[in-house]
């Protein structure tokens, strides 16, 4: 097995493993152990313990922040750019699942410089909301900043609903999650 995929392995491990443990309930010994790789393979390649929560952080916002960034080249601010985020987000996590959990819903770390490495990448994946949510709501002739507010809010804590759906349901697909997330949103849309 060649480096990468190595690196790749004890990445999804150790990502899998933050998200659902917590920083502080987790160690290399068990990262190692989910990999199927020894401890010290996994501190040669990553150093610490705060080293690798920090590679796995930034591996999660890279992949949701590029993928979604790309999907969004050219499309125009209307309704139907939250089918394409959440199209963006389940193929970004369709390979890495927890990237999601472990940035969003995990206990922020209680070392200063974790803390501050995973408060930038939420920043950057929240600043996608905000700038998408923002043009649409121009688009729609929404101007009042609490509204636009309100609705980034509400945005984000869909897609967070959406993603822990779908992990708690693992038969589904990601492209059944946007499936459902179309279906749903049609009939909302044109419930009156």
């Amino acid at each position: 097995m060649q480096r990468a995929e190595r690196e790749s392995l004890i990445l999804d491990a150790a990502t899998e493993r933050f998200a659902l443990q917590g920083f502080t309930g987790v160690a290399l010994t068990d990262i190692a152990k989910a990999a199927g790789v020894t401890k010290p393979l996994v501190y040669s390649y990553f150093g610490p313990k705060e080293d690798l929560y920090t590679a796995c952080l930034d591996r999660a916002g890279d992949n949701i922040v590029d993928t979604i960034s790309a999907a969004l080249v050219g499309v125009p601010p209307d309704i139907d750019m939250a089918l394409v985020v959440i199209d963006a987000l389940f193929t970004a996590l369709e390979p890495h699942p927890h990237d999601w959990t472990l940035l969003y819903d995990t206990p922020v770390p209680p070392v200063a410089v974790l803390a501050d490495r995973l408060h930038k990448q939420r920043k950057r994946i929240d600043g996608l909301a905000v700038n998408g949510v923002h043009q649409v709501a121009i688009n729609l002739g929404v101007t009042d900043p609490n509204d636009i507010s309100l609705a980034t809010d509400i945005w984000t804590s869909t897609l967070s609903a959406l993603v822990r759906w779908w992990l708690a349901h693992p038969s589904h697909t990601a492209a059944d999650m946007v499936d459902r997330s179309r279906s749903l949103g049609a009939r909302i849309a044109n419930h009156r």
